[in-house]
């Protein structure tokens, strides 16, 4: 999976359902994701979560491939934040097409307990990250609009 700097233009009538609800979770993408190289130090890793308020960042190789994901969790367990990220990154993740509902992701972070999962595009590259935050707003918000 290669990762993208910029969203590529999704048709986004795509992403809505009969009722003009959003449906998939490339509806809740609000920028690409947050990458670091895998030699990067925990201590910047760090530092760009607190700056850009994100749950994770996505964790590339040299060729921007996907290696792993590192979370808030992994830096405060974190001992020396003079190590490379792939010393505490967990190389175990979760990704869906932006195609899928956001039932799905809701299902899939709620089963195997993970806090976000990635959204992938054309060519399964890197779209972004969707956290169980953003899940449980998008559910917030359409029990308020349907009622």
């Amino acid at each position: 999976m290669k990762a993208l700097d910029s969203l590529p233009s999704l048709t986004r009538n795509d992403d809505l359902d009969e009722d003009g609800c959003n449906a998939t979770v490339a509806a809740l993408l609000r920028g690409p994701a947050l990458t670091i190289g895998n030699r990067t130090l925990v201590g910047e890793a760090r530092r760009l979560l607190v700056e850009y308020r994100a749950p994770a960042i996505v964790v590339i190789d040299d060729n921007d491939d996907v290696r792993g994901i590192i979370t808030r969790t992994d830096v405060l367990r974190a001992r020396d934040l003079t190590v490379p990220a792939e010393d505490v990154m967990s190389m175990f993740i979760f990704a869906l097409p932006w195609t899928a509902s956001i039932e799905r992701a809701a299902s899939l972070i709620a089963c195997e307990g993970v806090g976000q999962v990635l959204v992938t595009g054309f060519g399964n590259s890197l779209l972004g990250i969707v956290s169980a935050v953003d899940i449980a707003r998008y559910f917030a918000l359409e029990t308020r609009r349907l009622h």
